[in-house]
């Protein structure tokens, strides 16, 4: 059974008081503090007010509206607005960060004092530049987070890059309670209805904008959580007890104002409760604003009203009165009034008259003054364009987004324990996409994890309401749904249509689905009955496939829910699930590495098939369990007329040593059937009597045991005809027969018993001198035969079930022409010197073929993903997929050297640390790496130091295998040079 937490069993007062305790303390003196112990500022603000005009004072009340992509004449008005009406500060909206940059240069230009910038940057520059700036999951969805600190790394990165376009506060965190479903404004902005995570999460997001430099702004005072009125449209009207407001709403600020929260945004509500005056927002409230936030909860911060241009100001207020109003309430900023104009001269004549006093007015000001010199602002130094826009959309913090995004998912509940997908089962499984027309981001990464049958329709699909498409669904053994382009309201009914709602309640009645929303979390409402549900909470590509690798078990789930959508889906509530130690895909700042370093790969291997060292390849590179680079360049062959994919499969040649034979060594050794220190002669008895029955296993999988390299044994099965192959005819058949039904190539099978003759050639040898290094096939074919003998089946029919089914493994097989269309399978040479013609999908190496494909030291085909799968089980130690394959301890036995070993494991190449030999790896590569080089162009390392894989996949041998430019120009160890240098904490910015 899962693990399951409730919040009920999870937020247990006393651990919740934990949490909070340091909540309570008052932190070390900062802003606004230092408005009177900082004497430096004091000085400047001081003598700038004395310098300072009555109309350059009330300007600086003002906040005005600004946007980078509405044109010349949206500049000059803002232009005029700041040489007419000294205003203090600006709040930018919609445009692209370059152009507010440089639009943010001309202003501060223009400006006499500096001007405070703000946005409204909730989840990121991308909630204002759309198609410019970074979108982080939205506050509902960091709700789900457990970890915190996740939550104050956005803050820091969010400061940085406001830092970097010259913006000052961020109107950022919202820490409203949202306790009401219907809530057409806050919603998905706030963290939740559990006021202790709203507070937790608010004070992590806030210390992260203002550790970063950048003034973090509580907001809606009092709380706009439990409203059903968007007050852009309306005033809200909240008629709950001052003491219900007090538990409740107010509790976050409460709370995060004795920790240094330096400004609060107050909301446009109505609450009878606080101030009866009819229709009177709470931003015109002297009693809302001076007696409950500055007397009573001893806000010294600034104080901003909400957009006084929203219609729950302006319905009942106009233009310059409302403004007046606000200010006598004990705002400190006027944000963006409706009548800039209007609102400049309300206050100058309300000042004029006596109605503000001179006071009053000095009060806000020198706060204003205060918090520009805290903020950097008495020393204004422009913002740099050069390089913007990269810099602030740094892969890091996309990075940062991607682990935000994975700890947020939240397995709601699984009472069928349909997750984490159990991929090594042989199963029918079907994805349907529902709101979509096209293959989604989810149903593309499960493919990166099992076979799958994707399906999607949009919601008006006539499908969805026949009985067909269930039946045809009922069919497979396991169906997974998702929701997509849903919508954010109860008022829309999160924007799912009854069809949809009934069409997935009744596919659950029929076969086992699970559901994956990738929106509101609220729509849970409508699938109780659902067995197993996961909430993804927002819809994008980063959403849809880190929700596939989850499920996969490529992470661990713990996400909670942070809102209550019905009694079965209740906030707390959330299924802890295990990681499977699967592989993750993700970007490689991630995990400490560089992408621009990665990117050299590209040239390096266009300049390989440009030189034809090889017509193309597959790298693929993973670290601490995510792939991070996986690219296919180039084509099958130089004809381009097949471009190489994902998925294609090469010829791995001696990888098949490590992959297949070693490893199955490894799990007969751990199964106590084999013991490497032994005699080979005590597992094949047919030895006995000959110099190979005392050859140790450890010895011939170091190549120490004097066997000689190899033995061309087809060249004594053929003649040369002017120029022609001609095949001995008692050995070989043009056709499969009774006797001839071992296939060497595609139009060429072999005498039965010839596998025979081999092995005697083998076992007749002659050796060499014991314990000197000589690289030799030899020997691997006798494991091959011993791991036949102690198994009861044949090396490819073992590996296959205890091996790569366990792994999930679908695409990596000896002889895959028989199971894979051709057309995924890239030819490895033009054979001209033995089997006359194309090899594609039959081993290259001779003696392999001769033994029908199928031997220990070659044979092996697979794709550069699920290479490094197997290299991940090694170095998870034996463990993958929620499974146990082989005992930490063999792995550890098999990939260290032995003793007085400068080269080789037992079975695995590892790096070569005699410097007087040529390497045979990167050099940068650590002296524990392992792993193996292949012929045709193959190769696969393991580092444990830096937990990183490397898998290169090439037919260097096509045309020809004469070809040694590949080998000559070291193109495997130049890319994994690159991978090396990109992971160097000394390379500039790096980390």
């Amino acid at each position: 059974m899962h693990n399951k937490y409730t919040f009920t069993k999870w937020l247990r007062p006393a651990l919740f008081a934990a949490c909070i305790a340091f909540l309570v303390k008052p932190v070390q003196a900062q802003w606004p503090v230092q408005m009177i112990e900082d004497e430096l500022m004091v000085q400047w603000v001081d003598s700038v007010y004395e310098t300072l005009t009555v109309d350059e004072r009330i300007g600086q009340l003002i906040m005005v509206r600004a946007h980078s992509n509405m044109g010349e004449e949206h500049v000059r008005e803002v232009k005029r607005q700041i040489r007419q009406y000294h205003v203090g500060s600006l709040c930018f909206f919609q445009g692209t960060p370059l152009e507010q940059a440089r639009l943010t240069n001309e202003y501060q230009q223009l400006a006499r004092l500096p001007l405070l910038v703000a946005m409204d940057a909730e989840w990121g520059l991308g909630m204002r530049f759309r198609n410019d700036g970074i979108s982080f999951p939205r506050q509902l969805t960091l709700g789900a987070i457990q970890n915190n600190n996740l939550i104050y790394q956005k803050g820091r990165e969010i400061a940085r890059q406001l830092n970097r376009i010259g913006v000052h506060i961020n109107f950022a965190p919202v820490i409203d309670v949202n306790n009401n479903p219907a809530n057409p404004v806050i919603n998905d902005r706030s963290f939740g209805e559990v006021k202790e995570w709203v507070t937790l999460k608010g004070h992590s997001y806030m210390r992260g904008l203002q550790d970063g430099g950048v003034m973090a702004c509580g907001k809606h005072f009092p709380g706009h959580g439990d409203t059903d009125v968007d007050s852009h449209f309306d005033l809200p009207v909240i008629r709950h007890s001052t003491e219900r407001m007090d538990s409740i709403e107010l509790y976050p600020f409460k709370n995060l104002i004795p920790q240094g929260l330096q400004s609060i945004m107050v909301a446009h509500l109505h609450i009878p409760a606080y101030d009866a005056t009819p229709n009177l927002p709470t931003t015109l409230s002297k009693k809302v604003v001076t007696d409950l936030l500055k007397n009573q909860l001893r806000f010294e911060g600034l104080i901003i009203t909400d957009a006084m241009e929203m219609k729950g100001v302006t319905k009942f207020f106009p233009s310059g009165e409302a403004e007046v109003k606000a200010f006598l309430a004990g705002n400190d900023i006027i944000c963006l009034p409706a009548n800039v104009s209007e609102t400049f001269r309300a206050l100058r004549k309300a000042f004029d008259d006596g109605l503000i006093s001179p006071e009053r007015l000095e009060e806000s000001v020198k706060k204003i003054l205060s918090a520009k010199y805290f903020l950097g602002l008495d020393q204004y130094r422009p913002v740099n364009l050069n390089g913007l826009v990269d810099e602030v959309n740094h892969p890091q913090a996309l990075a940062l987004k991607s682990e935000l995004i994975e700890n947020a998912l939240t397995l709601v509940r699984d009472e069928q324990n349909f997750f984490p997908l159990k991929l090594e089962e042989n199963k029918k499984r079907i994805t349907v996409a529902l709101g979509t027309g096209s293959k989604t981001e989810f149903q593309s990464r499960l493919d990166d994890y099992g076979e799958w049958q994707h399906r999607q329709y949009r919601q008006d699909h006539p499908a969805l309401q026949s009985d067909q498409l269930i039946r045809e669904l009922s069919k497979a053994d396991e169906v997974i749904v998702c929701l997509h382009n849903m919508g954010r309201f109860l008022s829309g009914n999160y924007g799912l249509q009854q069809s949809t709602i009934r069409f997935i309640n009744r596919l659950a009645e029929e076969t086992n689905i699970a559901l994956v929303i990738f929106g509101s979390p609220y729509s849970l409402r409508f699938f109780d009955e659902l067995k197993t549900v996961m909430v993804a909470y927002e819809d994008g590509e980063m959403f849809r496939d880190f929700a596939a690798q989850g499920v996969a078990g490529a992470f661990a789930l713990t996400g909670k829910l942070p809102v209550t959508a019905s009694a079965r889906s209740k906030a707390g509530m959330g299924v802890n699930l295990p990681s499977q130690h699967r592989l993750g895909f993700a970007l490689p700042e991630r995990v400490g590495m560089c992408s621009e370093i990665l990117k050299e790969i590209e040239p390096l291997i266009d300049r390989m098939i440009l030189e034809r060292a090889a017509p193309g390849c597959q790298i693929v590179v993973a670290k601490n369990g995510k792939v991070v680079y996986r690219r296919s360049f180039g084509y099958h062959t130089y004809d381009k007329l097949v471009p190489v994919a994902d998925h294609h499969l090469y010829d791995l040649a001696s990888l098949t040593k490590v992959l297949a034979t070693t490893y199955g060594i490894m799990l007969l050794s751990d199964r106590d059937k084999v013991n490497v220190f032994r005699d080979i002669g005590y597992y094949l008895p047919e030895l006995q009597g000959t110099n190979k029955a005392g050859l140790s296993i450890h010895d011939i999988m170091t190549h120490r045991s004097g066997l000689q390299a190899w033995i061309p044994f087809y060249r004594e099965t053929i003649q040369r005809n002017h120029g022609r192959v001609v095949h001995n005819p008692e050995i070989y058949s043009a056709g499969p027969s009774e006797y001839f039904a071992v296939r060497v190539s595609e139009n060429l099978w072999i005498n039965n018993s010839y596998r025979d003759v081999v092995w005697t050639e083998i076992i007749n040898s002659p050796l060499g001198r014991r314990n000197r290094y000589v690289y030799s096939d030899l020997g691997f074919y006798l494991l091959a035969g011993m791991i036949e003998r102690v198994s009861g089946s044949t090396i490819d029919q073992f590996v296959q079930e205890e091996i790569y089914r366990p792994l999930g493994l679908r695409r990596t097989h000896y002889n895959p022409r028989d199971i894979i269309p051709l057309k995924e399978i890239v030819p490895s040479e033009e054979d001209r010197y033995f089997r006359e013609e194309r090899l594609r999908g039959h081993v290259h190496d001779m003696g392999a073929a001769m033994m029908g494909g199928v031997s220990g030291h070659a044979g092996l085909f697979s794709n550069g993903l699920e290479v490094a799968i197997i290299m991940q089980s090694l170095l998870n130690g034996g463990f993958y997929g929620g499974q146990r394959l082989v005992n930490p301890i063999e792995v550890s036995l098999f990939t260290t050297r032995p003793q007085m070993e400068t080269r080789r494991g037992i079975g695995f190449d590892m790096q070569e640390l005699n410097k007087a030999r040529r390497p045979n790896m990167s050099e940068k590569a650590s002296y524990r790496t392992y792993g193996h080089l292949g012929f045709t162009g193959t190769a696969a390392w393991a580092d444990p130091e830096h937990e990183l894989i490397y898998v290169m996949l090439s037919n260097r041998t096509f045309p020809t295998m004469e070809n040694r430019r590949f080998i000559r120009d070291n193109y495997r160890s130049k890319v994994q040079d690159i991978i090396y240098r990109s992971l160097d904490k000394d390379r500039p910015g790096g980390a």
